[in-house]
């Protein structure tokens, strides 16, 4: 019997995917953040030789067009240590301003932007599946001190620049700077 995509087993998930479908489960999810809030793409981090994913929780909600969601800005950080999955830091956002420049309430944005506007939906989740499992190469080349090839950084790149949230990336640059400097570039 095959199982329809909707219901893919885990173990045929890669790492990334876990986490992200994982983290709703930790008792500092459950407590802190809502269930309906958006988890955005993972921020590796690289801390005293382990490396971390921060993982940015934003809200969303329908808009009167359908298809269209309207975007609302991170309000939470959970940073989860990559060897073990273990929750390492809560951030409440709104409490911790980082930036206070950046609009940190209201609507920001709507998805989907013009980048995926076009795609069907199985383009858009082929192409979040691939990103998400270069996420899982990322981090194991980060744990092993591996450098990255020009190929693997280009093909990366042009996936995060593609699938993230434009409205997202200025909050992505306040939470991850490195980050954002080498896969979107230096605005």
């Amino acid at each position: 019997m095959t199982t329809p995509l909707a219901q893919k087993p885990r173990e045929t998930l890669g790492k990334t995917e876990q986490l992200l479908e994982s983290i709703r489960q930790t008792p500092v999810f459950r407590q802190l953040i809502p269930l309906e809030a958006g988890i955005g793409l993972p921020i590796p981090l690289r801390k005293e030789g382990k490396v971390y994913a921060i993982l940015p929780f934003f809200g969303f909600a329908p808009t009167a067009q359908k298809g269209q969601t309207k975007i609302f800005p991170p309000f939470a950080t959970i940073t989860v240590n990559w060897a073990n999955q273990v929750p390492v830091e809560y951030v409440n956002l709104r409490f911790r301003n980082l930036a206070p420049e950046l609009q940190w309430q209201g609507e920001i944005g709507i998805f989907p932007h013009p980048a995926v506007a076009q795609m069907t939906l199985g383009e858009y989740k082929e192409k979040r599946r691939e990103l998400l499992a270069m996420y899982d190469e990322m981090f194991e080349m980060l744990g092993s001190d591996t450098s990255f090839s020009s190929e693997w950084i280009n093909r990366f790149s042009v996936l995060l620049r593609t699938l993230l949230e434009p409205s997202l990336e200025p909050y992505y640059r306040v939470l991850g700077a490195k980050f954002c400097d080498r896969f979107l570039g230096i605005p």
